[in-house]
């Protein structure tokens, strides 16, 4: 009952709610959250004080850094249990939108870095999020887990097909699970160390991910264009589909993620430009 109270007392102030939706997926310190609000630095750490002490959000300590970020799924059920819902009850709350667009301009363009990461983040990204994406998503979390955290994106979500989820499962992998997801879900609020466009409209109009070290495009032709019939289609959907298995196959070798023995193509066109 008092962790209950404690957390109801947490979320009853206006601007600690404010600065605990902030911190919903990314990790900022004292300096990014006075940059975002127009609050005092020792204002803002009252209510970071009184969110960790409540366990609501976490602290981890990075050179002369320190980072905030929510609780992990395997917290307290009470803490959870309040994260989400307080997720769900300002889903499109006005004010927490345009804290949102102000931290992605604060994350482009603060001084301080990103928070250090034990895991390689990737986000491929494409036009759909239906096919080419979600097949690199899956494949890479296949052969890279748990050495990569890897997600999938697209700048106009469309429903994944049927050939997609098929093909993949001719191989063994269930992407049963995955679902399309919009680029401004991961915008401003997450960090990653590689980006990779997988479709040239994606490249061409993909934004700028602020603390992202790497950006890369491996363009593939998209399946969901070809003709003909379902068997036709299929055919086209698992030449994509070895296409980035390959590709993805050779670029971890190449990062030195996978063993020397595994018998794939180690050519690759695609070169790393530091932003």
């Amino acid at each position: 009952m008092k962790k209950i109270i404690n957390i109801a007392q947490a979320i009853s102030d206006e601007s600690r709610l404010r600065i605990l939706m902030s911190l919903e997926g990314a990790a900022l310190c004292l300096q990014h959250l006075t940059e975002i609000f127009d609050l005092a630095p020792s204002t803002i750490s009252t209510h970071l004080h009184t969110l960790v002490n409540c366990g609501l959000i976490k602290s981890q300590q990075a050179g002369r850094w320190r980072y905030f970020s929510w609780a992990t799924a395997d917290s307290d059920p009470a803490v959870v249990e309040a994260l989400n819902w307080v997720k769900k009850a300002l889903a499109n709350d006005p004010t927490i939108s345009n804290d949102a667009a102000r931290r992605a301009v604060v994350l482009q363009t603060s001084s301080v870095p990103p928070p250090p990461s034990k895991k390689l983040r990737v986000i491929f990204l494409c036009t759909g999020n239906s096919c080419r994406s979600q097949m690199a998503e899956a494949l890479l979390r296949k052969y890279a887990d748990p050495l990569v955290e890897v997600y999938s994106a697209g700048l106009d979500p469309r429903p994944i097909p049927p050939e997609t989820y098929q093909v993949m499962q001719e191989i063994g992998v269930d992407i049963s699970w995955q679902k399309p997801k919009t680029i401004f879900d991961f915008l401003g609020k997450q960090h990653f160390h590689y980006v990779i466009t997988v479709c040239e409209n994606a490249e061409s109009r993909c934004p700028i991910f602020p603390g992202a070290v790497y950006r890369l495009y491996w363009p593939f032709d998209d399946p969901a264009k070809a003709p003909g019939s379902y068997e036709e289609r299929l055919r086209k959907f698992r030449e994509v589909r070895d296409q980035i298995q390959t590709k993805i196959l050779a670029w971890l070798h190449e990062k030195g993620l996978m063993s020397e023995d595994r018998n794939v193509d180690r050519s690759t066109d695609a070169k790393e430009k530091e932003l």
